[in-house]
């Protein structure tokens, strides 16, 4: 009996320190609120090799520098968030991303770093940011969900065909391909009107509609259609061979 007390008491000092073990200490924490304005200047690699140090402890103080009033601060605690590796940063991330407010080159860099540290919950910074006034955003919206691979962005990008930018909606064609491998014959979105554009996103919602319950995501391809060149009948013609080889001229000296 008194080994497993003794084995009780011990799993929960271990649980017990594990908690204390993730957080910084209040020491820690002052040095590391101090690094932050560091994020701009010429001690920024340092600062970012000192938040790596620290490891997922520090993201909560990384999540306070997403809003400092430096632009810089902002777009390097991103890019340290990203080399940490913490799946806890997505909430800050995702409440920077679908800030309207906030600088477009910093939203879109939340996004990607959103989509490669958990792809999984991504969803809600992508629908909120699928419907921006900016075709930067939208575009980004389009590109970055192809790393995601949900039901949920499949309709996202549906919705996006029928996009005011062409480009945005040929980038939610292109990631639709990469997901399903379907072609449509004459959907050009680059050359498209809006009527067409709103036409074929109607087109892939019922397609959409009649294939949900049973759809698998094709395995990863190039998110660009491509056409298999097609060599004429007998094939493409050899350029003609000499019968004898071709002398070379004869070398002249002018004096």
């Amino acid at each position: 009996m008194s080994r497993f007390v003794a084995a009780v008491l011990g799993l929960c000092l271990l649980m017990g320190a594990v908690p204390a073990a993730l957080a910084l200490t209040d020491e820690e924490t002052k040095r590391a609120e101090a690094l932050i304005p560091m994020l701009d200047g010429r001690q920024e690699l340092w600062a970012i090799g000192e938040f790596v140090h620290l490891g997922p402890p520090a993201v909560p103080v990384l999540a306070k520098a997403l809003q400092h009033p430096s632009r810089r601060v902002r777009m390097n605690a991103i890019e340290t968030l990203s080399l940490v590796k913490d799946k806890s940063a997505v909430p800050s991330l995702s409440t920077l991303a679908a800030n309207a407010q906030e600088v477009p080159a910093v939203r879109e860099k939340a996004l990607r770093v959103i989509v490669r540290l958990d792809a999984e919950n991504a969803l809600p910074a992508l629908q909120a940011m699928a419907s921006d006034p900016s075709d930067g955003i939208r575009n980004a919206v389009a590109n970055e969900s192809r790393l995601v691979r949900d039901k949920a962005v499949i309709e996202l990008l549906i919705a996006m065909l029928a996009d005011d930018a062409r480009s945005v909606a040929d980038g939610a064609h292109r990631t639709l391909y990469g997901f399903t491998g379907r072609v449509v014959d004459r959907q050009d979105f680059i050359q498209s009107t809006k009527e067409q554009r709103v036409a074929w996103s109607r087109d892939w919602a019922q397609w959409w509609g009649a294939n949900r319950s049973t759809f698998q995501f094709a395995p990863e391809r190039s998110s660009s259609p491509t056409m298999p060149a097609v060599p004429p009948p007998g094939g493409f013609p050899m350029p003609p061979v000499p019968d004898k080889p071709i002398p070379a001229p004869e070398e002249k000296l002018g004096y």
